[in-house]
């Protein structure tokens, strides 16, 4: 083979490690960037979790919470309701047993 055809095929080597490369580095940040969207998305979720939490007990403690929130609390105070007769009911049927 004659110089330039091994110069052309370095050159073509050397253009598509180039490639390879920039493309992995764009993978990777692509990569760091889902990653932190992710964290931060389940911190968001995590924050509104407590967020309804602490609204919630304010509504037990005083009773008093903005009128559209009303029907979900009320609706929290059921669900724990029937949880808790669902406990008495199992206790109820481990004795049985």
């Amino acid at each position: 083979m004659n110089k330039e055809v091994l110069d052309d095929i370095g050159r073509v080597i050397s253009g598509a490690a180039d490639t390879v490369s920039r493309k992995t580095g764009e993978i990777v940040e692509l990569t760091r960037l889902k990653n932190q969207i992710y964290n931060l998305e389940r911190e968001i979720k995590r924050d509104y979790a407590d967020l309804g939490k602490m609204v919630y007990e304010q509504y037990l403690e005083t009773g008093i919470v903005d009128e559209a929130l009303l029907p979900i609390c009320q609706g929290i105070t059921k669900k724990e309701s029937l949880v808790e007769q669902y406990e008495g009911e199992i206790e109820c049927l481990k004795k049985v047993h």
